[in-house]
């Protein structure tokens, strides 16, 4: 009887050990990081009114300014990214980006069909996630120039206009298309 004591309660102990190295050990697994990005966005267009109808120009353009820490961009890259993919999404003019300026548009003589010269949402996820993300790299391991002093504030400026290959991503002695 002794035995079957001893082991239940060497089973309690090892079950209230373990327990404990779980409160310790989840929580420092889960903590989530703090951070903060300012981020500012300015969007510029024209249009023309004719006759009772409305008809976007030919040039428009969203820029978004971000300012933070080197390490509130490391900690916030995820969610910083989503963010602007969700917010341009919603831009009443994202139906009328085009791939290539139309001076580089190819014409396939056996096509009867016209080219659809417009970007696809994917494609232009795609882009603003790829120029957006070397930015973020670029802060995160900037090669090539000094990198800033520990809480010293960055600066990533990002402007997406009417021709998709013309998207691109800045930060200070950058420029990344």
């Amino acid at each position: 009887m002794k035995s079957k004591f001893k082991k239940s309660l060497l089973g309690q102990v090892l079950t209230v050990f373990g327990v404990i190295i779980m409160y310790v050990l989840v929580p420092t697994a889960h903590a989530q990081s703090n951070y903060t990005i300012q981020v500012s966005k300015a969007t510029e267009g024209d249009f023309t009114i004719s006759d009772g109808a409305s008809y976007i120009g030919t040039y428009f353009d969203t820029t978004y300014s971000m300012t933070g820490t080197a390490d509130d961009f490391i900690n916030a890259k995820s969610a910083l990214i989503s963010t602007i993919l969700d917010d341009f999404s919603k831009s009443n003019t994202i139906g009328y980006i085009k791939t290539n300026s139309t001076d580089d548009l190819t014409i396939n003589n056996n096509s009867t069909a016209i080219a659809n010269p417009f970007a696809s949402k994917e494609q232009i996820n795609d882009k603003i996630e790829s120029v957006l993300t070397y930015a973020l790299d670029k802060i995160e391991h900037p090669v090539g120039i000094t990198p800033p002093s520990i809480g010293d504030s960055r600066e990533i400026r990002c402007n997406f206009s009417n021709i998709l290959n013309n998207f691109w991503c800045d930060i200070p002695t950058f420029v990344i298309k």
